[in-house]
C-alpha cells in the first residue's frame, strides 16, 4: 500500500505512548496486552479529532492544493465511492466467505498489533519520501478472496488503524483510502470475470496445464491492477499538488516499488492458500508476513541510524552530499534556481558551558526542529557537525530563499529551549537543577544561489558558507547572500572525518 503523498505531523503524545509501551518485555503478555490496550485507545481518541476536522472544512489542507489537485483527488473518491455502492449491491456474502473473512481480519489485526511500534517509526522517518505498508500481505488476498463489501471492511478496519499512528492531515489519508479501494474493486472485477472466480468458489486448484495457466494469468493480471492503480492515482496527484513530474518523485524507487511487488507476492499466496484452506492461511502467512516486516522494518531502522546525525536526526555531512548534488543537478537540467544555506549557531559555546553538553544537544535538537517545520518534502537538510546546519533549497528563488532564510532565523530566535538543567553552584548537593524555557537562541544565516553564484556544488556550498562567515562578522543573528563575486573560502564539502574536530565555536 502506497501511502507517499501524505504529510507526516510528528506527534510528542504518540512518541510518548510508543516509549512506554515499548519499555515492556518484548513478546511478554503484559506488552502485548498494553500493546493492543493502546491500539484501541489510539483508534477511540479518533473520533475527536475526526469530528473536529468535519466541524471545520475551510480548515482543510485540500484547499490549499493546486484547484486542478483538488478536482482530481475530489473526483477520484466521488468515483470510487459509487463504485463501491454498485458492487456491493451486486454481490452477497457466503457462510464460506464469512468464515474466511473473520480468518482474514483476525489474521490483519494480529499483524497491525505486532508491527505497530516499528511502523510508527518507519512512517515518522518516511515522512519525506515515499512509504510501502506491507498490509497488502492481507488486503490483496481478501480483494480476490472475499466480496467487496467484506474487503473494503478490512480496508476501513487498516486504514483507522494506520491512521491512529500516521499522524496525517485527514483530507489527503482519505485520498489514498480511496485508491487502496479502487485496486481492492478492480481486483474483484478481474476475478468475476475470469475462471478464477470458480476455482476460488469450489476451493479446488486447477489441475489442467490450460486451466493452471489461465489462474496464473488471472493472478497476475489482478496483482498489475492492484499495483498500477495506486501508483497512476497517486502519481497524479502528487504531480499536480506539487508539480514537476519526475519519475522518482511521482512513484519512488526501484527499492520501494521492489518492496511493493513483494508484498503483492505474498498476496498471492495467501489467496491460494485461502482457497485450498483458510486454516492454512494464519499457520503459514502470519509467521512469514511478521518475519517480512520485521526484517524490512529493522533495514530500514539501519540505514535511516547510519544516514541520521544521533542527536538532530537529520541528514550527517556525508550522506547530505549525494542528494544534495542530485537535486542541484534536477535543477540544472529544468533550468531551475537553487539556493542553498549554511546555518552556525551563534555562540553556542555559551550554552555548553552553561548547560553542560546535554542541554547544548537540547538546543540543538531544537533548532533541528524549526529547520524541519520551515522546510518543504523536498528540501534536503543536514548538520554538518558542531553547530552547523546546512540546508539546500530546490527550484527556490533569491526571492524565495531570503524569504525561508528569514523565516528560519526568525523562529530560532523565538524559539523557548525547555529541559535545561545547570550545575546550583554553592548547594551542599551541586546537583542539577531544572531551569524554565530559556529564549536567546540565533542562528546566522548564509545564503547561496545558483545559478547566480555557480552551478557548481562544491563552489556554491563555498558562496553560502562564506556570507555565513560574513553575517557572523556583522554582528550575528541575520541572513546574508553572497556577493556576486565569492570570496575564498576556507573550506571545501568534504567528509567531516578529514575535518575531525573542525567545529568553530564562539
Amino acid at each position: 500500500m502506497r501511502n507517499g503523498l501524505e504529510v507526516t505531523l510528528v506527534s510528542e503524545f504518540g512518541k510518548h505512548d510508543r516509549d512506554a509501551v515499548s519499555a515492556r518485555p518484548r513478546g511478554s503478555l503484559r506488552g502485548f496486552a498494553d500493546t493492543v490496550g493502546l491500539a484501541s485507545a489510539r483508534v477511540w481518541r479518533l473520533r475527536g479529532r475526526a469530528w473536529n476536522t468535519l466541524r471545520h472544512p475551510a480548515g482543510w489542507e485540500l484547499w490549499r492544493l493546486p484547484p486542478a489537485a483538488v478536482f482530481w483527488m475530489l473526483g477520484t473518491e466521488i468515483a470510487v465511492a459509487f463504485w463501491a455502492l454498485y458492487s456491493g449491491f451486486q454481490a452477497s456474502a457466503t457462510t464460506t466467505d464469512l468464515v474466511r473473512f473473520g480468518v482474514i481480519a483476525g489474521c490483519t489485526i494480529w499483524y497491525l498489533v505486532q508491527t505497530q511500534h516499528p511502523e510508527e517509526q518507519r512512517r515518522a522517518d518516511d515522512r519525506r519520501g515515499e512509504h510501502i505498508d506491507q498490509t497488502a500481505v492481507w488486503l490483496g488476498g481478501a480483494a480476490v478472496l472475499l466480496p467487496p463489501t467484506l474487503s473494503l471492511a478490512l480496508l476501513l478496519m487498516v486504514r483507522v488503524q494506520r491512521y491512529s499512528i500516521a499522524h496525517k492531515a485527514m483530507t489527503t489519508f482519505l485520498f489514498t483510502t480511496a485508491a487502496h479501494a479502487a485496486s481492492i474493486l478492480g481486483v474483484h472485477t478481474i476475478t468475476r470475470l475470469t475462471s478464477l472466480h470458480g476455482w476460488l468458489e469450489s476451493g479446488t486448484l486447477p489441475q489442467r496445464p490450460g486451466d493452471i495457466a489461465v489462474a496464473a494469468v488471472a493472478l497476475l493480471g489482478a496483482a498489475l491492477w492492484y499495483f498500477a492503480s495506486q501508483t497512476l492515482l497517486i502519481s497524479i496527484a502528487r504531480g499536480l499538488a506539487w508539480g514537476g513530474w519526475r519519475r522518482q518523485k511521482l512513484i519512488g524507487s526501484w527499492a520501494d516499488n521492489a518492496d511493493f511487488v513483494y508484498a503483492l507476492q505474498l498476496a498471492a499466496c495467501t489467496t491460494i492458500l485461502g482457497a485450498v484452506n483458510i486454516a492454512l492461511v494464519p499457520l503459514v502467512m502470519i509467521g512469514i508476513a511478521l518475519r517480512s516486516t520485521r526484517l524490512s522494518q529493522a533495514l530500514a531502522d539501519t540505514i535511516a541510524r547510519s544516514q541520521r546525525d544521533r542527536k538532530t536526526g537529520l541528514l550527517t555531512e556525508d550522506s547530505f552530499h549525494a542528494p544534495a548534488a542530485l537535486r542541484l543537478l534536477e535543477d540544472q537540467t529544468g533550468r531551475r534556481p537553487t539556493a542553498f544555506l549554511m546555518l552556525d549557531l551563534d555562540h553556542f559555546k555559551q550554552w555548553n558551558d552553561k548547560y553542560g553538553h546535554s542541554g547544548g544537544d537540547i538546543v540543538l535538537g531544537c533548532v533541528s526542529a524549526v529547520l524541519r517545520q520551515n522546510t518543504r518534502s523536498t528540501d534536503v537538510v543536514g548538520r554538518w557537525g558542531g553547530e552547523e546546519f546546512s540546508v539546500l533549497l530546490p527550484d527556490t528563488t533569491r526571492e524565495e530563499a531570503m524569504r525561508i532564510a528569514e523565516r528560519i532565523r526568525a523562529a530560532v530566535a523565538k524559539t523557548a529551549i525547555t529541559g535545561l538543567t545547570e550545575l546550583a553552584s554553592g548547594h551542599a548537593t551541586n546537583e542539577p537543577r531544572a531551569v524554565g524555557p530559556i529564549h536567546g537562541c540565533t542562528v546566522s544565516i548564509g545564503v547561496g544561489l545558483s545559478p547566480e553564484h555557480s552551478t557548481d556544488y562544491g563552489e556554491l556550498f563555498r558562496a553560502a558558507d562564506a556570507a555565513m562567515y560574513q553575517a557572523k562578522r556583522s554582528g550575528r543573528n541575520r541572513v546574508v547572500v553572497a556577493p556576486s563575486a565569492v570570496p575564498p573560502s576556507p573550506r571545501t564539502p568534504t567528509s567531516p572525518l578529514s575535518r575531525a574536530g573542525d567545529s568553530r565555536r564562539d
